[in-house]
């Protein structure tokens, strides 16, 4: 879709954000500035121990916009989404690492289910919402580890804790759609993204990060070096995210319901090709080491589907591999030499945009 059309669509309206201080939710955040957004985050305090260092470059210009509170204060959140009045709601707020969800479960299944339950039922009682997208994950699926394609009608499932609460949250999606299908006054979509890469990222556990972070030593450890992955750029997923309300705004029955967005599948990619391609693209030597045996469970291949929301919104992915992999090292070569992290991330989100 043109820019001029996705700017005409979102100039003025009213657009919240769960989850906004986190990696995906901070470029969305952004990208909705940029097309004249009226947007109002809501995200968990900040602190000194957190890995926010995206939006904390950028609290001065974002703060203002943004509500500290617990997803499961359903009270907080209810009273600051009634307050705002969103037309439009995306909801992120969530525990996103594969390592902590089993180190922390129940945890993990109350932010998870419990949130984004919450965001369901006060999307339902807030007239002004017109639609909801809730990002779930490629990682729902029942993945047995055999070769195949995941597509939006396959088993869903969880091998950890961390799949098994995003196929309980699209359970409950579903839920929504065909019990209260009637009372639902807005589209309601999840969107199961694969693995997302770009500048901004310093989550745990992490392999762009994990190398941003051991820069000094040249040293990084992978626990699953020929683990296949659909590997993407930040903002060709954030444009999935965009497409989805604009449609539900032409006919909400028709598509709401739940999107894979993932690469083209014409090459696949594991995680050693990933740490290579980005320590030789920065120009560092590292060396890498693998794990003899790793405690958690993963699966081995996750290879999406993305015909639906191919025929269904024209989405496309904009960026190869090796593109994504160059923007997402030249935003960490601007962040390490200190320069204005804000302007570039502005002037990478215009390129994407406008200069295609």
């Amino acid at each position: 879709m043109e820019y001029k059309k996705l700017k005409r669509f979102y100039k003025n309206k009213k657009i919240f954000i769960t989850g906004n201080t986190g990696f995906k939710g901070i470029w969305l955040f952004l990208i909705l500035k940029f097309f004249g957004a009226k947007v109002k985050g809501y995200s968990l305090p900040l602190t000194k121990n957190d890995n926010f260092i995206f939006f904390k470059i950028l609290k001065k210009y974002l703060n203002k916009d943004t509500v500290y509170g617990n997803i499961l204060d359903n009270r907080k959140l209810s009273k600051t989404v009634r307050f705002f009045k969103p037309q439009i709601i995306f909801h992120f707020a969530a525990q996103s690492l594969v390592i902590e969800s089993q180190k922390k479960p129940q945890e993990t299944l109350e932010i998870n289910l419990l949130g984004t339950n919450n965001i369901l039922d006060i999307s339902l009682k807030t007239k002004s919402v017109k639609s909801l997208v809730i990002a779930t994950s490629d990682k729902c699926y029942l993945n047995t580890g055999r070769k195949r394609i995941f597509n939006e009608n396959s088993l869903l499932g969880g091998v950890e804790v961390y799949s098994s609460s995003k196929a309980m949250c699209e359970q409950l999606i579903n839920l929504y759609l065909s019990f209260k299908k009637g009372k639902l006054n807005f589209g309601l979509s999840s969107v199961r993204a694969g693995n997302v890469i770009g500048g901004g990222d310093f989550g745990k556990h992490r392999i762009i990060p994990d190398i941003i972070r051991h820069l000094k030593t040249k040293k990084i450890y992978l626990r699953n070096p020929k683990h296949i992955r659909p590997w993407q750029y930040v903002l060709d997923v954030c444009y999935a995210y965009l497409l989805i309300p604009i449609f539900h705004y032409n006919d909400k029955k028709k598509f709401s319901g739940p999107y894979n967005v993932g690469p083209s599948n014409k090459k696949l990619f594991n995680v050693l090709s990933l740490t290579k391609k980005f320590t030789s693209i920065i120009g560092e030597n590292f060396k890498i080491n693998f794990r003899k045996k790793d405690r958690f469970t993963e699966s081995k291949l996750l290879v999406l589907s993305s015909k639906k929301i191919f025929n269904f919104l024209k989405w496309k992915p904009l960026y190869n591999f090796e593109k994504s992999i160059l923007k997402t090292a030249q935003w960490y070569e601007i962040y390490l030499n200190k320069k204005n992290i804000k302007e570039f991330s502005e002037t990478q989100i215009k390129n994407y945009f406008i200069d295609q």
